[in-house]
């Protein structure tokens, strides 16, 4: 799914190339300019309460510019598979990269994650995962490769589904199919924060102040959880509400280039056009 004046002339869009046995696909979006050496690649995960929406590579275009070769994915939404589902997918999405990183330019070593709202919840959980084996999810396809990623980037994210300051609206919680509280185990295994230490990768949080779909506190804990754990984290608090991907774009971006470029390294400019 793209726009219609969409990729812009700069950049090369694949679409609806197929990484899962589930049948779901990921929209593939870079330079047309292509680097000798093989460069860092960047996941986005889309958010919509994981009930709706889908990949979106239009929210990877300014990475993509930068030189990173930028994957946006469909995982499957609640309403089809409940949860661990949606982190399956997510995996798989990493193993295909990985499994393809010679074919697609890919430093296998260098790969971040993005996401915004319900994304960046899964975005957290894959960055604190790795190696978990409910959560790797086999029957997708490409297992062998590893699904460890090197840097997160949460705009907006839920990370302690359990936490009692968030006040959660009635009725069953998209991810299980149940309110929370007749699924507490569940809940808990869910939460990126309940895997914390020191081996995570480096996070950056963005997240608006104002926020009353999901709360700041809970990128806030996070934050510090892992600074405590001895791990790598940044917070940045924007005067804004739950949607500061649209009402401040370019201070979302500006953070995020920054982070990336700071974990994953900056690809090198020039190189050859994708043609030849």
């Amino acid at each position: 799914m793209s726009p219609d004046n969409f990729p812009p002339d700069d950049l090369e869009l694949r679409l609806d190339l197929p990484f899962s046995r589930h049948g779901l696909a990921l929209d593939l979006l870079q330079s047309r300019t292509r680097p000798d050496s093989p460069v860092p690649a960047i996941i986005h995960l889309h958010g919509g309460a994981w009930v709706m929406f889908s990949k979106w590579a239009v929210d990877n275009v300014f990475l993509a510019r930068e030189g990173y070769v930028t994957v946006s994915v469909d995982d499957r939404l609640a309403g089809e598979a409940l949860f661990p589902a949606q982190i399956h997918d997510v995996k798989t999405a990493v193993w295909w990269l990985r499994a393809h990183a010679r074919d697609l330019n890919i430093d296998p070593g260098s790969i971040g994650v993005w996401g915004v709202s319900a994304g960046a919840h899964l975005a957290g959980l894959l960055g604190v995962t790795a190696g978990t084996e409910a959560f790797e999810g086999l029957d997708g396809g490409w297992a062998g490769e590893e699904s460890s990623v090197q840097a997160v980037g949460s705009v907006c994210g839920p990370m302690h589904l359990t936490d009692p300051s968030w006040r959660h609206e009635a009725g069953p919680f998209p991810l299980f199919g149940q309110p929370l509280s007749a699924v507490p185990a569940q809940a808990v295994a869910a939460s990126p924060i309940t895997y914390v230490s020191a081996n995570a990768p480096a996070f950056a949080f963005v997240h608006g102040r104002q926020d009353e779909v999901v709360p700041a506190g809970q990128s806030q804990q996070m934050h510090q959880r892992l600074l405590k754990a001895g791990g790598s984290s940044e917070l940045d608090l924007l005067a804004g509400g739950h949607e500061i991907n649209m009402t401040h774009p370019a201070v979302m971006q500006r953070h995020l280039s920054r982070f990336f470029g700071t974990q994953l390294g900056r690809p090198e400019p020039g190189g050859r056009p994708a043609s030849l």
